[in-house]
């Protein structure tokens, strides 16, 4: 009997992750046993203070909260990134990305999720 050949796609991940535990698929579950607080998002810093130090030639604060900036991620002649100083959203037009506080502070410090959000709240590592 000939077996089809599957495409790209399809369930392969899923199949292995079956048979062996999530700490083996996905790695341990917590590095130190530490979990983020239940309440996270609301204790991160405030974003005009968290922005205003990392992007340069930042604009002043139009009535949407949207302000323009030079990307940090790239060499940038004009202002191509935009932070909400409401949300923290951030969004680079010329390609880098976007997100939220917390994947701004990834990229920019170039550390996982978990020590970047540990980090903007001031916890220990």
């Amino acid at each position: 009997m000939i077996q089809k050949r599957r495409g790209p796609g399809g369930n392969r991940g899923h199949a292995r992750a079956d048979r062996l535990g999530s700490r083996q698929v996905y790695g341990k579950i917590s590095q130190n046993g530490a979990r983020l607080p239940d309440d996270w998002r609301s204790r991160l810093p405030d974003p005009k203070s968290y922005y205003r130090k990392r992007v340069a030639k930042l604009g002043k604060t139009p009535h949407d909260g949207w302000l323009q900036g030079h990307c940090p991620f790239h060499e940038d002649r004009n202002a191509s990134l935009s932070v909400n100083l409401s949300h923290g959203g951030w969004t680079c037009f010329a390609g880098c990305d976007s997100g939220d506080l917390v994947s701004f502070h990834m990229r920019y410090t170039g550390l996982p999720f978990k020590a970047a959000a540990r980090e903007l709240l001031g916890l220990r590592a």
